[in-house]
């Protein structure tokens, strides 16, 4: 029973709008059955419908709702973290949510869920059930090869930080999105907080594998250097608005099969630097390969899978560069490097080399921001189940010191790493050397 100073079942916070509440399954299953269009999805009489929660991550509240004719998921956004109820939370992050899957969702097609209903006075989302699909990164641990998964995330970004960016829209579309999305400050804050800065700083939420971590935490937060680095990329961060950003895509909000891929849970969504989407999703593959080692199983096994999960890197940067370079030349309509000024052959090759270096500047700014996200995994607040799940904490710092001293230098010598195929070689041998 929650306590009376906390929103429980069906009851609202005094800091909550008028006619919301928590839904718990009898409150939803209201809330279905008042859409017709859900209802019908649904089928049968509403008190059929099987309707569970599975909540997993900090946020929200997750709900999967079943009837004799379909199936489907609910969301809703809760005014507190759901994890640590005492850490308020503004309810409006599932409106940026929903605005940013409105928004990409034309652009990435299947490769997301399908929105079925948004009710703002419950700050509930309504969509697709992913099924038979698992959270990416629980099939990675369980050493499970989804051969289209890099290669599809590669996809998504493209199409989705290309179709939001001024390269492909009128700056006026851009700087409304620019303007809407400043909005989303609540969780904006929490990013800045969690990866620029309280890994590098005695932070109240900071937690590490202790006694073991404590000498590495303690010399990042005595690198001047390295402190210097992590502000240079917090600077990019919130002063190069590139795209309409994901702003979480690490490998738990990936839902997968063998052969689909579906990307969930935009809620820090933000115009940012293209390389941020892309670093969070390569430091994810980095970090599960650095805590194989900790999953036990055959030694030939587990080098075997972290070969594979390291290729995956170059495989997603290949499929991003090669989509996002494609639609610049077939669907740039932007008002950065208008078409018109280069239409004749020595301008369109200029414009060819101009393209590729943008690129290469994006896969620069993914080698910092996945460093970043390696390191604020490990020493700062929320980290992974890759090496959360790990039971005896001296081999689970050991794989975290190999990613925190691998990281360590991504940040500070990104140049080090001047293609896809040189970041996965260097991080193959430190893993060796670990």
């Amino acid at each position: 029973m929650p306590d009376a100073t906390e929103p429980g079942a069906g009851q609202a916070s005094a800091a909550c709008p008028a006619g919301y509440r928590i839904l718990d399954v009898e409150g939803l299953r209201a809330m279905l059955a008042d859409v017709a269009s859900l209802r019908a999805r649904l089928g049968g009489p509403p008190d059929s419908w099987r309707i569970n929660e599975v909540s997993d991550g900090n946020l929200n509240a997750v709900f999967i709702a079943e009837g004799p004719a379909g199936a489907v998921c609910a969301k809703q956004a809760l005014p507190y973290v759901r994890v640590d109820q005492a850490w308020a939370m503004p309810l409006e992050r599932i409106v940026f949510e929903h605005e940013y899957m409105r928004r990409t969702g034309p652009h990435v097609g299947a490769l997301a869920p399908e929105i079925y209903h948004y009710d703002p006075t419950l700050y509930c989302l309504v969509m697709q059930l992913l099924s038979p699909h698992i959270i990416l990164r629980r099939g990675l641990i369980a050493r499970r090869c989804y051969p289209r998964a890099a290669a599809d995330i590669g996809e998504y970004v493209a199409r989705a930080c290309f179709a939001t960016s001024a390269l492909a829209r009128p700056f006026e579309v851009a700087f409304d999105a620019l303007s809407l999305f400043a909005r989303n400050q609540a969780l904006l804050r929490i990013s800045v907080d969690l990866i620029f800065t309280d890994p590098y700083r005695i932070a109240p939420r900071n937690r590490w594998t202790a006694p073991y971590l404590d000498g590495i935490a303690a010399e990042f937060r005595r690198d001047a250097g390295l402190k210097l680095a992590a502000a240079r990329w917090g600077r990019r961060f919130l002063t190069c608005p590139q795209a309409l950003l994901h702003g979480d895509l690490h490998s738990g909000s990936v839902m997968a099969t063998e052969d689909d891929t579906r990307v969930i849970d935009g809620e820090f969504s933000f115009m940012g630097p293209i390389g941020f989407d892309c670093g969070a999703f390569i430091a994810n593959l980095l970090l599960n390969a650095f805590a194989q080692p900790g999953h036990g199983g055959e030694a030939a096994a587990c080098r075997d899978f972290q070969a594979w999960v390291l290729s995956q890197a170059e495989v997603f940067w290949a499929r991003f560069s090669e989509r996002f370079l494609a639609l610049w030349q077939q669907e740039a309509a932007g008002d950065v490097y208008p078409a018109d000024l280069f239409a004749d052959p020595d301008g369109a090759r200029r414009l060819q080399q101009e393209r590729v270096a943008f690129v290469d500047g994006v896969w620069t700014d993914t080698v910092g921001f996945a460093a970043m996200k390696m390191i604020r995994r490990i020493l700062g607040f929320a980290h992974v189940l890759d090496f959360e799940s790990i039971a005896d904490p001296a081999v689970r710092s050991a794989c975290e010191a190999g990613a925190l001293c691998f990281a360590r230098r991504m940040l500070l010598e990104p140049e080090a790493f001047p293609t896809p195929a040189a970041l996965t070689a260097a991080a193959a041998s430190a893993i060796a050397a670990a």
